[in-house]
């Protein structure tokens, strides 16, 4: 089949304006001629001059709508930071791909990063985080905000091996187009070889921002690389899967995470003790602690009722009589209970136990210590507390779940969220990585709500008054207070 061109739309580029009258010989007015450039699939093609002028244009274009996101991110902060990693800054990767140094023209809005849109969800002029830090993915410990103007080269460089193939194809004028490249590379090994590039090239820059990093903060980014600890920082704010943050909570969220003093706080607690993050994470003072782990318990209890049978919160433990258990940390009370339990989840017909403990793994006792040992040694205590009891007299299974302030779990935990996921996508025929997924993001935001209430919830108790409102009738008829019928 032939294919006709569309003179009206169709655009010769030449060098020089002798190249250009030489066309016009060749052509005539079957084509459009210029010798200073043109818009080629987004990118440009041309002459520097052309180049710049295009560039120019395009980045104060980004600036001005920047500036507006900026100003929406005062008052919707999480709304902002979702709508720029999920979506804005994908508009900046075709240009850094096709355009070469592309990040001369990129300073103007990496100045508007640094200056406006991250103080602004940070609640903070400037807040002090490397900003190479705060350039890393979510998941490694970052914002996932990049430093535009640094990994414009990269991408650049990337996109030419990739196409390699292509290229080649092209100036040869070949008449297929080749899958391999001189070397014998196809596009597939190409991107391969740039994905293990990549890989390499992140951790590496993981181990030179870790070295620079203070020790606090340090361990704090550590914890945030725990996996699904930074699950809440990924998902879109929608209100009906409760993974909403309103300004206050998501710039205390951000500031949490890298230990960044919060506003506001009062200098002493109602227990009497001072009062700061650590200790407001621990004290049971106005029942936070304990609806931070009813809430994790209620949602899981959800969960597991829709895949197993005989699912039951805080069900009562049948009372020990003559057994005898090995360890004297063994709970023996004949009203101890667990959190949940579930027929069926582990194995068919046999009863699975579950007791959830969420931990503030930078609690005084715990300074010092890896997040993983925090949660083994939390699973342990749990074991010695109810495995012998609940295998030998309840001849079932049990499973501590530990979770930690910052987001993530205990390996126990961790086979639990992937063993429940996989459950649960047979049950809606979703797949295994949907469903982990939402798990995760779910459970994440729900510690992250709660570590947040219990640092700005009030602890000061309701004071109720002497005044005696019982009986509402009584009370009309001592005050001759009746309703007229007329």
């Amino acid at each position: 089949m032939n294919y006709f061109v569309n003179g009206s739309k169709s655009w010769l580029i030449v060098k020089t304006k002798e190249m250009a009258e030489k066309a016009k010989e060749i052509f005539g007015d079957t084509v459009n001629i210029t010798t200073e450039g043109k818009r080629h699939l987004g990118a440009v093609i041309g002459s520097e001059t052309f180049k710049r002028e295009y560039c120019e244009d395009k980045v104060n274009t980004w600036i001005k709508e920047l500036s507006t996101l900026c100003e929406f991110a005062e008052t919707q902060p999480q709304a902002a930071y979702a709508a720029y990693t999920k979506g804005y800054k994908s508009k900046f990767t075709f240009f850094l791909r096709t355009i070469e140094n592309f990040d001369e023209y990129l300073h103007p809005i990496d100045d508007l990063l640094d200056n406006k849109l991250i103080p602004t969800l940070f609640g903070a002029k400037t807040p002090e985080v490397p900003r190479d830090l705060l350039a890393l993915n979510p998941n490694d410990g970052g914002i996932g905000i990049n430093i535009l103007g640094q990994v414009s080269g990269n991408q650049f460089k990337a996109s030419s091996k990739i196409t390699q193939p292509h290229v080649e194809s092209i100036l040869n004028q070949d008449t297929i187009m080749h899958t391999t490249n001189s070397e014998g590379k196809s596009t597939q090994e190409l991107m391969q070889e740039n994905n293990a590039k990549k890989h390499e090239q992140r951790k590496q820059q993981m181990e030179e921002i870790d070295i620079n990093l203070p020790e606090n903060l340090k361990t704090f980014v550590e914890q945030a690389r725990d996996k699904g600890a930074s699950s809440w920082m990924n998902a879109l704010p929608i209100s009906e899967q409760h993974l909403t943050l309103n300004k206050e909570e998501f710039k205390d969220a951000m500031r949490l995470r890298y230990n960044l003093p919060l506003s506001g706080l009062p200098t002493n607690c109602p227990c009497g003790k001072r009062f700061d993050v650590t200790h407001a994470l621990t004290c049971k003072k106005g029942g936070f602690v304990s609806q931070r782990h009813d809430n994790t318990r209620d949602l899981l209890t959800h969960l597991l009722d829709k895949v197993c049978k005989d699912v039951e919160a805080e069900p009562h433990l049948i009372p020990v009589t003559g057994e005898r258990m090995a360890l004297r940390t063994a709970n023996t009370n004949d009203e101890s209970g667990l959190d949940i339990k579930a027929k069926g989840f582990w194995q068919r017909g046999q009863t699975a136990f579950f007791d959830i403990r969420i931990t503030h793994v930078n609690s005084t006792s715990q300074k010092n210590k890896t997040t993983s040992a925090i949660f083994r040694s939390h699973e342990e205590a749990k074991k010695r507390e109810y495995l012998q009891r609940v295998l030998e007299i309840e001849q079932g299974a049990f499973t501590p779940l530990v979770f930690g302030t910052n987001g993530g779990m205990g390996e126990e935990c961790r086979r639990f969220i992937s063993h429940l996921s996989n459950r649960l996508a047979e049950k809606t025929n979703d797949s295994y990585a949907s469903v982990c997924t939402w798990l995760r993001t779910r459970l994440s935001m729900e510690i992250t709500r709660s570590a947040i209430l219990c640092v700005r919830g009030s602890r000061v108790p309701f004071r109720k008054r002497t005044e005696n409102i019982n009986d509402f009738e009584l009370m009309n008829v001592e005050c001759r207070n009746f309703t007229s019928n007329e």
